[in-house]
């Protein structure tokens, strides 16, 4: 009985693990296209913009 719960236990981390990856790959995906953007739109500062 004990093996199966450390075996359930195990795949539910398993599983977790993979998805808190599968996040910050699309995060860093996506922090890279929003880069690019501000780059070809001529906005990137670098920074936070200051005020007008």
């Amino acid at each position: 009985m004990n093996t199966y719960l450390f075996l359930a236990f195990a795949s539910v981390w398993l599983i977790f693990m993979l998805y808190v990856g599968s996040l910050s790959r699309r995060q860093d995906r996506l922090r890279k296209e929003l880069e690019d953007l501000k780059v070809k739109l001529g906005g990137h500062t670098g920074g936070p913009k200051e005020p007008v």
